[in-house]
C-alpha cells in the first residue's frame, strides 16, 4: 500500500515538472507529447491510488471479521467459565454449572460434545439414570443400572 502511495506521490511530481517544462515550449508537437504523457502517467497513479483503496477495504472488512470472531470466542470462554467438567460414576463425562452459579440458574449439565465443537445444549433427562443431547443425540448414562432380577420360572402342574 505504501509502494502504490510512493509511486502516486512520484507521478504527480513528474507531471509538475512537465508542466512546468510545458511553459517553455515553443513546439506545439512537443507540447501534446509532453500532454500526453503527463495523462498517462496520471492515469497510472490513479489506477495505484485505486487499487490500494480497494486492498485498505478488504483489510477493514476482514479486521472487522476478525473482531466479531473474537467477541464470540470471548463470549464462549466467559460461558465456559461457569462449567466444570463432571465425571459420572459410569466414567461418562458432562459439563456441570458451578457451584458458585447454582443460585442464578438450576443445576445442570453440558453435553460434552457440543461443548467442545462450541455448542452450548443443556443435557435432558431421558429415562432413569440418562441424559440426552438432543442437539447430537448424545446419550449419557449418569448412573450404573440396577442389577436384573434372577426370573423364576414358573411351572404348571398338570392336571
Amino acid at each position: 500500500m505504501y509502494a502504490e502511495i510512493s509511486a502516486a506521490i512520484q507521478s504527480l511530481r513528474t507531471v509538475a515538472e512537465l508542466a512546468k517544462a510545458a511553459n517553455s515550449l515553443s513546439n506545439y508537437n512537443e507540447l501534446i507529447a509532453a500532454v500526453s504523457d503527463a495523462n498517462g502517467r496520471l492515469m497510472e497513479a490513479t489506477a495505484m491510488a485505486l487499487a490500494s483503496q480497494e486492498r485498505h477495504s478488504d483489510l477493514l472488512t476482514r479486521i472487522t471479521q476478525l473482531e466479531e470472531e473474537l467477541a464470540v470466542l470471548r463470549a464462549r470462554s466467559v460461558q465456559a467459565e461457569r462449567y466444570s467438567l463432571h465425571k459420572f460414576p459410569t466414567n461418562t463425562l458432562a459439563y456441570k454449572l458451578k457451584d458458585e452459579f447454582i443460585g442464578q440458574e438450576p443445576t445442570h449439565f453440558l453435553c460434552a460434545k457440543c461443548v467442545d465443537n462450541g455448542g452450548h445444549t443443556k443435557l435432558q433427562p431421558c429415562g432413569a439414570r440418562r441424559l440426552k443431547c438432543f442437539a447430537c443425540q448424545t446419550i449419557i448414562q449418569t448412573e450404573f443400572d440396577p442389577p436384573a432380577q434372577p426370573r423364576t420360572l414358573v411351572t404348571r402342574a398338570r392336571i
